[in-house]
């Protein structure tokens, strides 16, 4: 192709990222309003969006009638359901799925609790019938992209580099395996990375350029973000320090030295359950695991010089760990300024929802024939996630929730882990069903 071609294309990729863009965020359009929204001619916004409705990403209002004389206006709307797309987190005790439209409205979720040892293999099956059962009521058809997070470093197609987890993943081409299962583009993602971009978009982080998300579980591990953007690294592993034993992070073996050493033996949220009550000896230990993790969090966190330093994952929900990890920093660290800590918003759906900014990512230029189209704002309704929640919650679907979309994530979160107590029990829920 021609530099010119190129050029030519590109502008038009540009224009055709603008007018869709303002017909997402602004709803029904006159083609006029649409021209004077993005600054382009009339007869530019008359040919995309003649493109775009023969793709059915754009369809034709109505038009209403007025009384002044001449052709009524055209009237011109987003189809947000021409597609979906699908964030799953593909965790060791639970899958959790995420699918939104193509406007940021999730329109379904699915989750299934696991308690006993699984194989890679027998994982993925898990991932694909959850999938399914997501979109059961949806048009599957439809399902345009799917973003799978794992834990472990992956390349950039998709290829798994190393996993501590699931070794047998190591050197699988993940990504195209799970794309011929499926049936459609799949991404493989870091789950860490993907909680992290959950925060920038939806999340703790939304204000901020500069960001290290940290994620507290059975394993330590940081993801970090700069200029707004993930920062994966020449080798996809940046922020991967915890196999540095001076982190006090540590991986896989549980001992004295280890990072659950620090609970004595005891199950981390069983100590953790006991210090939201204030047991005393639970708190210390608390304390102790704190002090640490809190050195390799100092060493990242002062070496990018974040905005913030965001605390996720399975341990990290109320005041308790973040209070603790807030006082042995200021211990550890006597400069005048630090970086903030502060709590996840999102909770133990972070990750998927990160994955669903990376499959809107990924199907913009498919879709729009546009890279730098901006990701949309995500809108949860009310999605309950028992079949029981569900019917309880029927009568309330019509009304609108003033809650932010942080802190109905994190009721849905608290909720799923108060209501899943059998092994490998599964649910999905349809906010529109």
């Amino acid at each position: 192709m021609a530099l010119h071609e190129r050029e030519m294309l590109a502008f038009r990729r540009r224009n055709s990222a603008a007018c869709i863009g303002a017909l997402r965020d602004h709803g029904v359009l006159t083609v006029s309003e649409l021209a004077s929204l993005t600054g382009l001619s009339r007869p530019t916004v008359e040919s995309i969006v003649a493109e775009f409705e023969t793709n059915g990403l754009v369809t034709h209002e109505q038009q209403t009638t007025t009384a002044a004389k001449g052709r009524p206006a055209r009237r011109v709307a987003f189809n947000a359901s021409a597609g979906y797309v699908a964030g799953l987190d593909l965790g060791l005790h639970r899958v959790t799925v995420l699918v939104s439209d193509l406007a940021g409205t999730i329109v379904a979720t699915a989750l299934h609790d696991i308690t006993t040892d699984i194989t890679g293999s027998e994982l993925l099956a898990l991932a694909a019938a959850t999938l399914k059962r997501a979109l059961a009521e949806l048009d599957a058809s439809r399902l345009t992209s799917v973003t799978v997070c794992i834990s472990g470093i992956v390349d950039a197609s998709g290829r798994v580099l190393q996993s501590n987890v699931l070794p047998e993943w190591n050197g699988l081409d993940l990504a195209a395996s799970l794309s011929e299962q499926l049936g459609c583009q799949v991404s493989v993602e870091n789950d860490v990375n993907m909680a992290a971009l959950g925060e920038l978009h939806a999340g703790a982080a939304q204000n901020a350029d500069d960001v290290v998300f940290i994620m507290v579980g059975h394993r330590v591990s940081a993801a970090i973000i700069l200029g707004g953007a993930l920062h994966r690294g020449r080798n996809f592993a940046a922020g991967e320090v915890g196999d540095l034993e001076s982190t006090g992070w540590g991986y896989q073996d549980v001992h004295e030295t280890s990072v659950l050493g620090a609970f004595l033996g005891q199950s981390p949220e069983d100590v953790f359950a006991a210090a939201q009550v204030g047991d005393p000896d639970a708190l210390e230990l608390v304390t102790r695991f704190a002090r640490r993790i809190i050195r390799g969090i100092a060493v990242v966190g002062l070496t990018v010089d974040p905005d913030l330093i965001v605390i996720g994952g399975g341990l990290s929900a109320g005041p308790v760990l973040l209070g603790a990890l807030q006082a042995e920093l200021a211990l550890l660290v006597t400069r005048s300024t630090q970086p903030p800590l502060v709590s996840s918003a999102l909770g133990r759906t972070g990750v998927a929802l990160g994955g669903l900014v990376r499959a809107l990512e990924v199907v913009s230029e498919r879709l729009y024939g546009a890279k730098d189209i901006a990701v949309p704002r995500f809108s949860l309704p009310a999605i309950p996630v028992t079949e029981a929640d569900a019917e309880a919650a029927r009568p309330e679907s019509a009304r609108p929730d003033p809650t932010t979309f942080g802190a109905r994530l994190a009721t849905h979160a608290a909720s799923a882990n108060g209501s899943s107590s059998n092994a490998n029990t599964g649910t999905a829920t349809h906010p529109h069903s």
